[in-house]
C-alpha cells in the first residue's frame, strides 16, 4: 500500500507547516484567504526561518541530550565490567 503524501504550506501567522486544505491554522487562527497586509513578505519569510532555526536547534539539544544519557550509562557499564575484572584477578 502507497501513502499518499499531504500537500503542505507554510502559515503566514505563525510560519508553522500546514495542510494546504486548511482554510484556518490550526495553531494561531490566520486565516489563508486573507492576506495580513501589515506583515511583509520578507518579515514572514524571517518568522518562518526563525521557528525553523529554533525547530532546528531544539533538536540538536535533545539528540545531545539523549547521547549524554547513552555516554552514561556505558560508563557505569564500563565501570561495572573493570571492578568484575579487577575482582577476578
Amino acid at each position: 500500500m502507497v501513502s499518499e503524501i499531504t500537500p503542505m504550506c507554510i502559515c503566514g501567522g505563525c510560519g508553522r507547516a500546514i495542510e494546504k486544505k486548511f482554510v484556518f491554522c490550526p495553531w494561531c487562527g490566520q486565516s489563508k484567504l486573507a492576506k495580513n497586509s501589515s506583515v511583509s513578505e520578507e518579515e514572514r519569510m524571517e518568522q518562518i526561518f526563525n521557528r525553523l532555526e529554533e525547530m532546528q536547534i531544539n533538536n540538536r539539544f535533545e539528540r545531545l541530550e539523549k547521547m549524554e544519557n547513552q555516554l552514561d550509562q556505558l560508563e557505569k557499564e564500563l565501570d561495572a565490567l573493570v571492578l568484575c575484572s579487577e575482582m577476578h584477578k
